[in-house]
């Protein structure tokens, strides 16, 4: 039956492999004690289960499940989870891994499309049952709590996944997932895919908690798991900012919006931490959601085309589909060619820049002609529009040098100011670190380094270095930009133009 024919708003178990399917995916990998942090924080955040990774896979998985087990498994936190392939040795390091946890799950799979069957296996539909069967029924002699996976749903035959769940729930399987593990269906393949299936057991006078496990291949990860979830699944799989194998995992924060704001299902999610959840993981792995992924990414609530500015100013459900603090993220207005006059005027007075209606007229156009030549506008850009100025260079970097004194960095730096030379020696966590404290050392600001970006400008070793450095001092925030074939020297000449940005706006107050 469909969601929108209930009455009643079911709950959703949220299932997440950020741990496992997320951390073993290219670039991702965590060390045990990040691994730990994020469990903590999985666990503060309200999931139901943290699969906290494959136990037989190496040595370190296991001693980091076990770890988890010991530290998050306690009576009030969440299941905790080790994955097992349908074979015994498996089985039995799972059980050893989360034996610490108060509440614990053994996850078992086998593929059972025929091209995993035939192509990988080289066996029989009959076998994979057979191989099913052993693994749920060595993994109850552990645990109460066992899931089972048909690996590749998304591709096996319908009527062959009835026998093989019809089976594992008979052996004592508790939770069936049913996995598109490579993101091949549709949304309505999904739902009636899964429909098809739950009735079919039950038909059987059998039952389980269903579950769906749904990949992003052709980005519809989140789409098929809600259609999953409408056709009788209740438990999603998801990971924080959609991490996993190839194009990632179904998203929690999109799944937890969507049946939040659509009154599809309940959750015990705290929203809030949402972003605090994100935010994390990706200074761990640092690794960053793409500007425009939904709910987390930096412009999910960001407006900078004016019609879109003038609607949230006026109702923010205008453009906005949700609260973003709800999900502990903020509503932004950024600037460019393409921004409105209000939103302007607005940035202006929260700048404290009271400006007549004719010196208005003239930093529009200013800033339009201007912002048309930009990438990205920040505050310093902003006010030099009201006299059409340019930012003058206070101070330029000359060279540093690095000081090796008993292992640690310390770093001498050199910079050109309007009262001639200086230099300054300062100590750090690397170089770049030691030379940014020496620069504040010289200059004497009060300012906050806000974000701190480096990436290469192509991907041999010969490339630039790109540096992009964002630091605020009161209410004001500029971006400082640099680069050259020296990262250290990228760094340094983008804090330095970050700081004259600075300098710029003091001097239009001081004036």
């Amino acid at each position: 039956m469909k969601q929108e024919e209930n009455n009643e708003i079911p709950r959703a178990i949220i299932f997440d492999t950020t741990l496992r399917d997320g951390e073993q995916s290219s670039g991702f990998h965590m060390l045990p004690e990040e691994k730990l942090q994020i469990a903590k924080q999985l666990s503060k955040l309200g999931v139901d289960i943290i699969e906290a990774g494959f136990a037989i896979s190496s040595p370190g998985d296991f001693e980091s499940i076990n770890q988890i087990a010991k530290e998050v498994g306690t009576p009030d936190g969440p299941i905790i989870c080790s994955l097992a392939r349908a074979v015994e040795e498996d089985v039995e390091a799972a059980a050893k891994a989360i034996e610490p946890a108060h509440k614990k799950r053994i996850h078992t799979f086998i593929a059972t499309s025929q091209i995993h069957i035939e192509g990988k296996f080289k066996k029989t539909k009959e076998w994979v049952i057979e191989q099913a069967v052993k693994a749920i029924k060595k993994a109850k002699t552990y645990v109460d709590d066992v899931q089972f996976s048909c690996e590749d749903f998304g591709r096996t035959d319908k009527d062959y996944t009835v026998e093989v769940v019809t089976e594992a729930i008979n052996a004592g399987a508790t939770t069936i997932n049913l996995p598109d593990t490579v993101g091949w269906l549709t949304p309505s393949e999904c739902y009636e895919k899964v429909k098809y299936v739950i009735e079919k057991i039950r038909e059987k006078g059998l039952d389980a908690i269903f579950s769906v496990h749904n990949h992003n291949d052709f980005g519809m990860g989140t789409a098929t798991s809600i259609e999953a979830f409408k056709a009788g699944a209740r438990q999603i799989e998801c990971t924080i900012n959609g991490i996993g194998e190839r194009a990632g995992n179904t998203s929690m924060e999109e799944i937890v919006a969507i049946l939040k704001e659509r009154n599809i299902g309940k959750t015990n999610i705290n929203t809030q931490l949402i972003g605090e959840s994100s935010k994390l993981l990706s200074k761990i792995t640092k690794i960053y959601p793409q500007p425009n992924k939904a709910i987390v990414g930096k412009n999910a609530f960001a407006h900078e085309a004016g019609i879109h500015q003038h609607g949230v100013q006026q109702e923010k459900k205008t453009y906005e589909t949700m609260n973003p603090e709800d999900y502990g993220v903020k509503s932004i207005i950024t600037f460019g060619p393409r921004s409105g006059r209000n939103a302007l005027k607005s940035k202006f007075e929260s700048l404290n820049i009271n400006l007549t209606e004719d010196q208005f007229q003239t930093a529009s156009t200013n800033f339009i002609n201007k912002s048309d030549k930009l990438k990205e506008v920040d505050d310093a850009d902003i006010i030099s529009s009201i006299n059409n100025s340019e930012i003058p260079i206070h101070h330029e970097f000359i060279s540093y040098h690095p000081i090796h004194n008993n292992g640690n960095y310390e770093v001498e730096v050199k910079i050109k100011t309007q009262d001639g030379e200086k230099s300054e020696t300062s100590s750090g966590n690397g170089q770049v670190d030691a030379g940014i404290k020496a620069i504040k050392k010289l200059i004497q600001k009060n300012i906050e380094l806000q974000d701190f970006k480096v990436s290469s400008e192509s991907p041999g070793s010969d490339s630039k270095g790109i540096t992009k450095i964002t630091i605020s001092k009161n209410s004001w925030k500029v971006v400082g930009k640099s680069q050259d074939n020296d990262v250290v020297t990228s760094s340094f000449k983008a804090f330095i133009d970050a700081i004259n940005r600075i300098n710029f706006i003091e001097n239009y107050f001081k004036n």
